[in-house]
């Protein structure tokens, strides 16, 4: 069987390949400017731009499943740019499935627990994204599975490990609401291993699955307090209430428009700091006989040791 996987040079594609590779699978890696950090031999690399259709027509063609993981992820940005990849460019892929036949298209998405009401562009594309695969399958042959993951953090993560961590060593972090918000901790390897059990799965096609690892029990504050001690900094003491940090938040996305300023913190990042929402793992555990190798004690270590080697503490 051949895997396409699109964002093969992002964390979780990158990561995904090599587990698809220790599984048998015959892989091809779809890349845009970005080269792999580790090339591996026995992967197919493929260079195109999902928002030009006619570029991964020949890539999409003769293989059996497409796991899409390219995407912008940022918590702002132009809203076009946004709408151009996570849309249009998902939109294309999803063209190209349909016309080849694709046995199932797995769709990397996001949790939407922070807000009943969408406010930013990432949350608010991946939306649209999902409505347009499910509207698609209803009206032509289009076997998906939709996984939304939490946090995801390992090694080589950027957004939940090194964007904190660098915050923390530039002393510019505070905690929100006292950092009580729910971590959403989501282990890459165990990620990785629910989206092969959804290829696997036939329960899994035409179903939205929340991947994390199943612990609602640790919250921002212990998570980011444990970086700071990776980093030989004191206990971050620092507090703001969710009102105040919301309004500093939008105040950068205005001084970011204007002058181009990189936010310390974001509206997005409000939300999903002070989240009291549980996510349930129980319909992952049904669907795809989902268990969380790797629970947080163990996934801190594998950072620690990640951290040290490549010498960011």
């Amino acid at each position: 069987m051949k895997c396409l996987v699109t964002g093969a040079s992002g964390f979780i594609g990158s990561a995904l390949i090599k587990k698809l590779i220790l599984e048998g699978y015959n892989v091809k890696g779809l890349i845009h400017n970005t080269k792999p950090k580790n090339i591996d031999e026995k992967v197919e690399y493929a260079k195109g731009d999902i928002t030009n259709i006619d570029s991964i027509k020949p890539i999409i063609k003769n293989v059996d499943f497409v796991i899409h993981c390219a995407a912008i992820v940022r918590d702002y940005g132009p809203k076009h740019i946004f709408e151009e990849i996570n849309i249009n460019g998902t939109k294309n892929i999803i063209t190209c499935c349909i016309e080849y036949k694709i046995k199932k298209f797995i769709f990397l998405s996001h949790l939407q627990y922070e807000s009943n009401k969408i406010t930013n562009h990432y949350s608010y594309t991946k939306k649209i994204a999902e409505n347009y695969i499910i509207e698609e399958s209803k009206k032509k042959d289009l076997p998906f599975v939709i996984i939304r993951p939490g946090n995801v953090y390992g090694p080589d993560a950027a957004t939940w490990v090194l964007r904190p961590l660098k915050a923390i060593q530039k002393n510019r972090i505070a905690l929100i609401e006292k950092g009580n918000g729910i971590f959403h901790h989501t282990y890459i390897d165990n990620l990785t291993d629910a989206i092969i059990a959804s290829l696997k799965s036939p329960k899994a096609t035409g179903q939205i699955i929340d991947i994390t690892d199943g612990d609602n029990n640790y919250t921002w504050k212990e998570y980011l307090n444990l970086l700071a001690k990776l980093a030989g900094k004191p206990e971050i003491k620092k507090n703001m209430s969710k009102s105040t940090a919301l309004f500093i938040a939008k105040l950068f996305i205005i001084l970011n428009k204007l002058f181009k300023i990189e936010p310390w913190v974001t509206p997005m990042a409000v939300r999903i700091f002070t989240n009291q929402e549980k996510i349930s793992i129980e319909k992952a555990k049904k669907l795809l006989n989902y268990e969380p190798k790797i629970d947080f004690k163990t996934g801190m270590r594998n950072v620690e040791v990640w951290l040290r080697n490549e010498n960011y503490i």
